[in-house]
């Protein structure tokens, strides 16, 4: 017979047992499933978080749906009421000066 045998058969068995340990782990262990969701306030944009309006500190914010421009004023480190500050004219940046 072969003298190799005698350490070929336990090698093999072992690359069997190890590929069996790893096709088996998806089974025993299987991995997390994320459902990702859009984020509630993704069309907000910051422009700067520390924003002085009218001698009041806050936060100054874009609302990029209809390019809105507020103001959240910041009292003992709670924001406010979001104020109006100003509508940014886009469609004006494709017309022709």
């Amino acid at each position: 017979m072969y003298k190799g045998n005698r350490f070929l058969n336990p090698l093999l068995a072992v690359i069997v047992l190890l590929l069996g340990t790893i096709a088996l782990r998806p089974i025993l262990d299987p991995p997390d499933k994320v459902l990702a969701q859009s984020a509630k306030f993704d069309h907000v944009t910051i422009v700067s978080p520390v924003f002085l309006y009218k001698g009041q500190q806050g936060m100054l914010v874009l609302d990029r749906r209809n390019a809105n421009v507020w103001f959240i004023p910041k009292v003992d480190d709670r924001f406010q009421n979001p104020m109006f500050v100003i509508r940014v004219p886009f469609e004006k940046l494709d017309q022709l000066p």
